[in-house]
């Protein structure tokens, strides 16, 4: 509990602006955004899905406003200028996603970031809670469903590519494909963001490269179609999607989730910037 309640305390000074670095343009360091329409779709996977987990029972979700996503990872060299140090395990590139973050990391660089763009941060500590505060323009990360929805850019297949993740198209271990699907190439580490395409959407990496933290406490889907989730309110692990660079196919579909303590560092692990689009 000790990480827990010093990276609290962490996330206050953030907010205060102790620590922070000096406002000041970071120009093309900071990724470009889409805006991501409001809509419904069907989150998780079905049964006859290859490796289709009980965890991802299919369920109607409604979005009901659009929200900014980032078309690339947080890279290095951002990191860097925003919170004075690189924790990443894989370095030498400036241009590739920074790895070796903890979620609670992840909140405190939005809090930074928004801080240094004239922003106002989203999170806050209340006690031994991390609160998102409704309104707040500045940084975040994706709910879940968020993720997904962007991820999946509507298309209802394993992948946004189909029903296989061609290793030319997405860095993750291609000698270990979803089901029947055609081996590939291992690259064995991650590589620049938006080196690979998109998806319809414009958004890089969704199915590889790191993983990315999500919002959200890990728990069961619900029965019905849902409005907005932001995941269930107490439970002591994270969400984390989009499978990695060494990752098998399985872990990089769509619907797959995976579940990690948040203070957990790992290199196959980053982030991804989102933001609340103003009504």
């Amino acid at each position: 509990m000790r990480t827990f309640f010093l990276t609290l305390t962490f996330l206050a000074a953030a907010i205060s602006g102790s620590g922070a670095t000096a406002p000041g343009d970071l120009g093309a360091l900071v990724p470009r955004f889409v805006t991501v329409a409001a809509g419904r779709f069907v989150m998780g996977s079905p049964p006859t899905e290859p490796e289709s987990k009980q965890n991802e029972g299919q369920h109607r979700v409604r979005l009901t406003r659009p929200f900014e996503l980032a078309v690339t990872e947080v890279t290095q060299a951002l990191w860097e200028a925003v919170m004075d140090d690189n924790p990443a395990y894989f370095t030498g590139c400036s241009d590739c996603p920074v790895d070796g973050v903890s979620w609670f990391d992840a909140l405190t660089f939005c809090n930074r970031l928004s801080l240094r763009q004239g922003l106002t941060p989203v999170y806050s500590s209340n006690g031994d809670q991390v609160v998102w505060t409704d309104g707040a323009d500045g940084y975040r990360l994706p709910t879940e469903a968020e993720w997904e929805y962007a991820c999946r850019a509507g298309t209802s297949t394993a992948f946004h590519t189909g029903a296989c993740l061609d290793p030319a198209l997405a860095n993750y271990d291609g000698y270990r494909p979803l089901g029947d699907c055609p081996a590939g190439l291992n690259r064995g580490e991650p590589v620049a963001v938006g080196t690979l395409p998109a998806n319809a959407w414009g958004l890089h990496d969704m199915h590889g490269n790191l993983a990315e933290w999500c919002w959200d406490r890990y728990g069961a889907y619900p029965a019905g179609e849902i409005r907005d989730p932001r995941g269930p309110d107490a439970g002591p692990m994270r969400i984390v999607r989009g499978g990695c660079w060494e990752n098998a196919g399985h872990r990089c579909r769509s619907a797959n989730r995976q579940v990690m303590p948040p203070d957990r560092r790992l290199d196959m692990i980053g982030l991804r910037l989102a933001r609340t689009v103003s009504p």
